[in-house]
């Protein structure tokens, strides 16, 4: 483990201190997150205002959060590290300028109207689940903010595989749907309708299957930065029974194929949680993306800015 960080440039000390410190409480700030975002969904703001009002002075040294987008954009930034914040940036960027250079009120009105709410939903529901496994995905969660991959010999401390056996293919399956975004932004950059592609119409675009979603934006290399853990062959095999754990529970044995029924391949227990720690990153990056353009249009993803 320690070559591969080293091999990365990265030093023992940026591993201990990602390691010590605010990480640990992840699971604890989600916990409060989780119950203002809920609040806030059912319509007690005042309720959810007091929770952030509290935990700006629990987590962040008292420093006032503006509202849930701002604490979820501030958690969010400081779980994925150095290296995907730096793609946050860049993406933030080309979505602000695709913005500023075409006429995007067409897609906004529709983003707003008929999107917004759905999308939330979905990066709600990734997000519950992989706090709900966090004792799992913690294995490999430093080495991922970190930008190191996971040694080939390394081993798990805990293998409750049944508990995340799903997440792969339910993450591909949410970021599938979410890089929609990028789709339609894609053919404003090119000079047509939102809903236009340079084959397809946004309802055709919707029609194809998960792995071919990622193909009409394949030109614009800041998007795609964002869309390299992208495994279609583990969702199908994750989706059909067709993935399971070996006897001595190291590695995991999955068939790859449509319907999980082709030839069986293997990787390690610990790189397939490492592997669900990057697609999930991918959706954190992009949800950060979406909440920075929305503020931009004076809108919150999540609702629950403060009044005062």
């Amino acid at each position: 483990m320690v070559k591969a960080i080293e091999a990365r440039g990265i030093s023992l000390d940026q591993m201990a201190g990602a390691s010590r410190g605010r990480g640990l409480s992840f699971p604890t700030e989600w916990t409060h997150l989780r119950k203002a975002i809920g609040l806030e969904t059912r319509g007690k703001s005042k309720l959810s205002r007091r929770e952030i009002e509290t935990t700006g002075e629990l987590f962040y040294e008292g420093e006032r959060l503006d509202g849930l987008d701002d604490w979820v954009i501030r958690f969010l930034r400081r779980l994925v590290g150095p290296d995907n914040s730096e793609i946050f940036e860049k993406i933030s960027k080309e979505v602000e300028r695709i913005v500023a250079a075409k006429d995007a009120s067409g897609l906004m009105e529709h983003y707003f109207a008929d999107l917004r709410a759905t999308r939330r939903d979905a990066y709600f529901a990734i997000l519950t689940d992989f706090f709900r496994n966090y004792s799992e995905f913690s294995q490999v969660l430093y080495q991922v903010r970190l930008g190191a991959r996971a040694p080939e010999d390394a081993a798990a401390g805990s293998t409750n595989f049944e508990s995340v056996k799903t997440f792969y293919g339910d993450a591909f399956e949410t970021f599938a749907g979410l890089v929609e975004l990028f789709t339609m932004l894609n053919n404003l950059d090119a000079g047509r309708e939102y809903g236009q592609g340079e084959r397809l119409t946004l309802k055709k675009y919707r029609e194809l299957d998960n792995a071919s979603k990622f193909n009409p934006f394949a030109g614009n290399a800041v998007f795609t930065d964002l869309c390299v853990e992208i495994d279609n062959q583990i969702r199908n095999a994750s989706h059909h029974r067709g993935i399971k754990l070996s006897a001595d529970r190291h590695t995991v044995l999955y068939r790859a194929g449509k319907g999980g029924t082709g030839e069986e391949q293997s990787m390690t227990y610990v790189t397939y949680l490492d592997r669900c720690a990057r697609i999930f990153m991918q959706i954190v990056v992009l949800l950060c993306v979406e909440i920075m353009m929305n503020f931009r249009q004076g809108q919150a993803l999540f609702g629950g800015n403060s009044t005062s």
